[in-house]
């Protein structure tokens, strides 16, 4: 990671380093981003509050345009490119699979703020969720659960954005879902955690991407959650999302957003399909 945030640093992107919880709660004058590596979802839930207090100028657009994919570990050359050009009309984007170091010069020069949390590392190549944005976030969380099986580790990046002209802030959740257990205990454990950050947040919440629904059990407890949340579904028509068993594992959710236009992208250089929306804040 060391090494990520010297090669981003050169090129001019901001880089956050993790922070000692207890190093934060004793300054006085509050540094902005708080990056928290959350054991338990209530550290992050106090920076959270911390960052929603915070006065900071600019932020995201009344109306903004998000991108959601898992990107395959970028196995694809062509992949970089591709998302390279779906990135110059998005101004929040979420990647799983994430292969931070697999960044063109023209991605890079688009100065987008990045929120990282590494999940599986193989070969020395770390993979996992990026957040991505135009403005830089306020808080970071980096929160990971365990496949029951492989026990290998599935990450959560948590941020919280500024808004322009507003004093609401943005939370957003992509969250890469564990993937193989025979129940949906786990499951249910790590969205559990991400819905306590959400119950949480006073303003607009987007919650998404590869939620692996590929049961009905995994999707009555996504529908569930939603619905105590009032969590909103971003709707695809036509919907191109990737199937397992017949059922779309990509989702968007929101609340106080509506949706301007979506559509999902047919795509032959990963295993999953981009999905893009365009949101905008609701009027109080």
């Amino acid at each position: 990671m060391a090494m990520l945030a010297t090669i981003l640093a050169t090129y001019g992107i901001f880089v956050a380093q993790a922070e000692n919880p207890a190093d934060r709660a004793e300054r006085v004058d509050n540094e902005w981003p708080l990056i928290v590596t959350a054991d338990h979802s209530d550290e992050c839930g106090q920076a959270l509050a911390l960052g929603q207090q915070a006065q900071q100028d600019g932020g995201l657009a009344a109306t903004f345009s998000l991108l959601n994919w898992n990107v395959e570990k970028a196995k694809d050359p062509s992949l970089v490119s591709e998302f390279a050009e779906l990135a110059r009309l998005s101004d929040l984007i979420f990647l799983q699979e994430a292969v931070p170091l697999k960044k063109t010069r023209t991605v890079i020069e688009q100065s987008l703020f990045e929120a990282f949390v590494r999940g599986y590392v193989q070969n020395e190549v770390e993979t996992g969720v990026l957040t991505l944005a135009r403005t830089p976030h306020l808080v970071h969380c980096q929160l990971l659960a365990t496949e029951p099986w492989l026990r290998t580790p599935k990450a959560t990046s948590v941020t919280l954005y500024p808004l322009a002209d507003s004093d609401d802030t943005l939370l957003t959740v992509n969250l890469h879902a564990v993937n193989f257990s025979f129940g949906v205990k786990a499951y249910q454990g790590q969205l559990d955690r991400a819905a306590a950050l959400i119950r949480g947040h006073e303003g607009p919440v987007i919650f998404g991407g590869d939620l692996n629904t590929w049961s009905d059990r995994r999707q009555g407890v996504l529908d569930s959650l939603a619905d105590e949340l009032e969590l909103i579904p971003v709707p695809f028509s036509p919907d191109h999302r990737t199937t397992q068993f017949g059922k779309p594992l990509d989702h968007l959710f929101m609340r106080g957003l509506a949706w301007q236009s979506t559509k999902t992208i047919e795509v032959s250089t990963s295993d999953h399909n981009p999905l893009f929306a365009t949101l905008r804040r609701e009027d109080p």
